[in-house]
């Protein structure tokens, strides 16, 4: 093996292997609210209510490059024609020695063809297409590579056994054709927003290759000389990886498939601010403004995986060899590479395989702020995936955390990158967006004014946008030019954009009354009463009338117009001078004291059903005659009062029974007598009992004993119906129950005439 060969190795692995994950690539554009189809790789969710109505992207392309153990000087880098110089390393390469292991990683992509679209203002679809690659160099311990770069010839480190625990090296280049659709999710309140987007990918391998040693142990015996101890080794590398006959599109891999799943909320508290009329519709949303003041996104990239059909020449192995002489070996292609542990390590005959490449899964958190006329801060932790020594065939991303300030309009937007890895390497940049061209760096700023730089990159790409906007309107009324029939002079949705300054609906060009509105029927000019008649043949135009009337109302429809009724409220009759007489008993309402019921004019009125002299509205007995002085209810003797009053005093029961006692029978009998006698009336029985045992039985107690009253007053002439019956049970007392004396007044059924 020549002796710079594992050095130059090096150089191309760490200085040309890139530490920015691929998904950050035109990262000040990505999290832009400009940027359409190419968006979706950071955020499937973005294309739902974007600033683009259709979006192409013709091609693009993005290389990083760094690491943390080779950083090369400023002025090499603007150099590249003495990067083959023979002393190139040693004049221009700054080793960082800090005891921590070495890591790298390299990413490209190259933009094919894509486009996306806003099906509906809450709808999108695009498709994009895209070829992919990326190396991993992970946990390459310092002594290891120091004596690499040392091109094994380092006296310090001979006859010293090191070790190094899972060093790896992972390389995956594939194509990627994905479909994406977002939409907006309804939320309650317009002033919160929420979008939500998922990708699939459809994936097919272009070539890929993994190499892992779990734990390497060997030693530099001399220079050139190299011992080996029992390190396993996990080696395969795609069938088509062969340095002479490598064909990029010779697919070697199952079809494989992806997924990339984002949510973006925003938060609106000015949304009205954005809302606009147009044709009729209003609250409608702006579709060329940004409404958020706070937007957050969060994506999950890259899920999924491709399998590749492993190369026949490529193996696990175990490598143990001592004393192996390295200028004995000559390596100038993979198949030499190959061709060289097989023979050294005693590889077995084996049969094709396949391995399986994990995509490199991240977690994106997208946080953008609006400053204001169109300044915008943005912070993007990105958080990289599949990192661990579980899985040896996979390529991830390096952690990082972004912060952009930028500006952004229509066809103008720059952005200034600043960003710092989980390496603590941190690097500027700046982006330009010029109308269809996006180019920009995300480290250009840290390499011009830094004197070393650990890391590169470079992105451009074109693209042909059609923005979302309002309808054109240029006489700005609120009716868009291909439904305007005057689009030069501001008018009105109903008159389909034409004037009508009084609002009346009749267009100014055919108003006779043009600033006052009036009726189309009358060219315009008013009916201030509305009443179908225009105010010049109206003898009462600002009250709404009747042909017949001249214009003048007839509120209550009785055929009186207003201004000759005497109630003008109330439908009447022409004899009464407009007012009514419901009943019809000659006495107009007004006037009637009681005016739905027929009643002579010397009540006012009023009816004597009973014929006493006592109208019924003030007498107390309308259905039986009475005298004046009793209110219009019978006068009760003062002998029939006595037998009432003796009858209640004398009745006594059974204790605890509503059996009435013989004792109470004469003064029983004197009432049936004195009821048969008069059969206009009426007595009314009421049972009552004290507060002795339970209500319930005291109820019914009391119904029986008025009913026994009852039944005995039948039994002795009385008409059943001149008998009324109510009962109260312990819920009325007279008296204080809490002595015998109040109870034996409670315990009552009490006795009253009433009257029709």
């Amino acid at each position: 093996m020549k002796r710079y060969l594992l050095q130059s190795m090096l150089y191309v692995l760490l200085i040309v292997v890139g530490t920015f994950a691929q998904a950050q690539d035109f990262l000040p554009f990505s999290i832009s609210n400009y940027s359409g189809v190419s968006g979706v790789h950071l955020q499937p969710a973005s294309i739902a209510d974007s600033r683009y109505k259709f979006d192409v992207v013709l091609t693009g392309f993005s290389a990083q490059a760094a690491n943390n153990y080779l950083a090369m000087k400023r002025e090499a880098i603007f150099r590249p024609g003495s990067w083959n110089d023979v002393n190139f390393g040693t004049d221009n390469i700054y080793r960082t020695l800090n005891g921590k292991d070495k890591q790298g990683m390299l990413s490209t992509v190259v933009m094919l063809p894509s486009f996306m679209v806003n099906l509906t203002p809450q709808h999108a679809l695009s498709f994009s297409s895209r070829i992919r690659g990326q190396v991993n160099i992970d946990r390459l311990s310092e002594d290891l590579a120091e004596v690499m770069a040392e091109s094994f010839d380092n006296p310090d480190f001979y006859q010293i056994i090191l070790n190094n625990s899972n060093l790896s090296a992972q390389t995956n280049w594939w194509a990627e054709f994905n479909f994406t659709y977002a939409q907006e999710i309804p939320l309650p309140s317009d002033k919160h927003f929420l979008k939500g987007g998922i990708t699939l990918k459809y994936l097919q391998g272009i070539a890929s290759g993994y190499s892992y040693i779990r734990d390497l142990s060997f030693r530099l015996e001399e220079k050139d000389v190299i011992s080996i101890f029992k390190s396993d080794v996990n080696y395969g590398i795609s069938g088509n990886l062969n340095s002479k006959t490598f064909q990029p599109f010779d697919f070697v891999s199952d079809p494989g498939f992806g997924l990339d799943l984002g949510f973006v909320y925003e938060y609106r508290p000015d949304i009205d601010d954005y809302r606009y009329t147009m044709d009729g519709k209003q609250g409608l949303l702006r579709p060329d403004k940004n409404k958020y003041l706070l937007r957050v996104g969060i994506s999950l990239l890259d899920l999924g995986g491709i399998n590749f059909k492993k190369d026949f020449h490529s193996q696990d192995f175990t490598a143990d060899i001592r004393n192996w002489d390295l200028t004995q070996v000559q390596i100038n292609s993979i198949e030499d590479f190959n061709d060289t542990l097989r023979n050294r390590f005693n590889f077995g005959q084996t049969v094709e395989e396949s391995f399986r490449m994990r995509l490199p899964t991240a977690l994106s958190l997208q946080v953008d702020y609006n400053l204001g006329r169109g300044f915008y801060l943005n912070m993007s932790p990105y958080l990289a995936m599949r990192k661990g020594t579980e899985t040896t065939s996979k390529t991830h991303y390096f952690t990082t955390v972004s912060v952009i300030p930028r500006y952004e309009m229509k066809w103008f937007g720059a952005g200034l990158p600043m960003q710092i890895d989980e390496n603590g390497k941190a690097q500027a940049g700046v982006a330009l967006r010029l109308g269809p061209v996006w180019v920009g760096s995300n480290s250009i700023l840290s390499n011009v004014i830094g004197s070393k730089s650990y890391n590169a990159d470079v992105y451009v790409m074109l693209k042909v946008p059609i923005f979302r906007h309002l309808p054109r309107d240029r006489d700005g009324d609120g009716v868009s030019d291909k439904l305007d029939k005057c689009p030069d002079t501001p008018g009105t949705w109903e008159q389909q954009g034409c004037a009508d300054r009084d609002g009346d609906g009749v267009p100014d060009a055919q108003d006779e009354c043009p600033d006052v509105p009036g009726l189309a029927k009358y060219n315009g000019c008013p009916d201030t009463d509305g009443d179908g008649i225009p105010d010049h043949l109206d003898e009462c135009p600002d009250k709404a009338g009747l042909p017949e009337f001249n214009g003048c109302p007839d509120t209550d429809g009785d055929g009186i117009p207003d201004h000759l009724d005497q109630c003008p409220d109330q439908a009447g009759l022409p004899e009464f001078d407009g007012c009514p007489d419901r009943d019809g008993d000659g006495i107009p309402d007004h006037l009637d004291e009681c005016p739905d019921v027929p009643g002579p004019a010397k009540f006012n009125g009023c009816p004597d059903t009973d014929g006493d002299g006592v109208p019924d509205h003030l007498d107390e007995c309308p259905k039986t005659p009475g005298t004046i002085a009793n209110k219009g209810c019978p006068e009760i003797k003062k002998e029939e009062k006595a037998i009432l009053t003796q009858a209640f005093e004398n009745l006594e029961f059974e204790s605890g029974r509503a059996i009435i006692r013989r004792s109470s029978y004469a003064s029983l009998d004197k009432l049936a007598a004195l009821l048969v006698a008069r059969p206009d009336w009426k007595v009314k029985l009421t049972g009552h009992t004290d507060n002795t045992g339970i209500a319930g039985n005291n109820m019914e107690l009391s119904k029986n004993r008025a009913q026994s009253v009852k039944d005995y007053l039948i039994s002795k002439g009385v008409k059943e119906y001149h008998i009324i019956t109510e009962w109260f049970g312990q819920t009325r007392p007279i008296a204080d129950n809490n002595t015998a004396e109040g109870r034996q007044k409670n315990r009552r059924v009490e006795m009253d005439i009433v009257f029709e």
